[in-house]
């Protein structure tokens, strides 16, 4: 999930599409609050469960335990049951249905629900497309420090999409997730020195930038630091590499 458009070799690729869609969906939505479990001690034991029992691939039984979160009014329930819903698991396929789920987790305050839900206006699914919308959720999610959700909103602003194109405002939001260690706003840091869009155009801070998000298990970086690559001498390669190691000391994801 970059922030350019194809034809510049960005976000929009094929690759980085099919690795958002792919990955970002289940393990997004669902996944990343498993990995927030071991560190809020106040969250159920339920919703412990019902994480366990999705990533098991027991869909019917972790649904039980998401709809009964939801009605205690969890909204952790009310998006765990839209993201089901949104990939055909252990329930029918209904993007509509699960629009709806998580809306209200997002209504409800869950940022990892307001960021899904953004992505589901940015992309049409189970709601009309809306540039707008998706930009209005993604700032509620971001107030909320939801990183994926500031990144979101630098790719609105380098594709100007629901807003005037703003490669500075797309540059600033993307950095307010690379220098947190999030490896997706890193590589779309480096999409935008390799295309030169609202900076000088720099291989060799591409190529760190991309270094460091691929060391941070961005499945598309390595493909791209490898491409940017090919355009450094050996010379500017070691100096590269060199900026990559210093900018992994910063801002790595440990």
């Amino acid at each position: 999930m970059h922030a350019l458009p194809a034809r510049r070799g960005s976000a929009r690729s094929s690759r980085a599409r099919a690795h958002q869609r792919g990955q970002a969906l289940l393990y997004g939505a669902l996944g990343a609050l498993f990995a927030t479990v071991a560190m809020a001690s106040v969250w159920s034991a339920d919703f412990d469960l019902a994480i366990r029992l999705a990533n098991d691939g027991k869909y019917g039984l972790a649904y039980r335990e998401f709809q009964a979160l939801a009605d205690e009014g969890d909204p952790r329930g009310h998006n765990g049951l839209g993201v089901l819903y949104s990939n055909g698991l252990g329930v029918q396929r209904d993007d509509e249905v699960a629009a709806r789920w998580v809306r209200e987790g997002a209504d409800l305050g869950f940022a990892t629900a307001q960021f899904y839900l953004g992505e589901m206006y940015e992309d049409g699914r189970g709601v009309t497309r809306d540039y707008g919308e998706a930009m209005r959720w993604y700032r509620v999610a971001a107030e909320q420090g939801d990183m994926d959700a500031r990144t979101n909103i630098g790719k609105l602003y380098a594709e100007g999409r629901g807003v005037a194109q703003d490669y500075g405002k797309a540059m600033a939001w993307f950095l307010q997730g690379a220098e947190r260690g999030n490896p997706r706003a890193q590589a779309s840091v480096g999409d935008l020195y390799r295309a030169g869009d609202g900076v000088d155009r720099d291989y060799v801070a591409a190529y760190a930038w991309y270094g460091i998000a691929a060391a941070g298990g961005y499945g598309p970086a390595p493909a791209l630091r490898d491409d940017v690559a090919t355009f450094l001498t050996h010379r500017e390669l070691e100096k590269a590499r060199a900026l990559a190691r210093d900018l992994f000391g910063k801002y790595g994801h440990h």
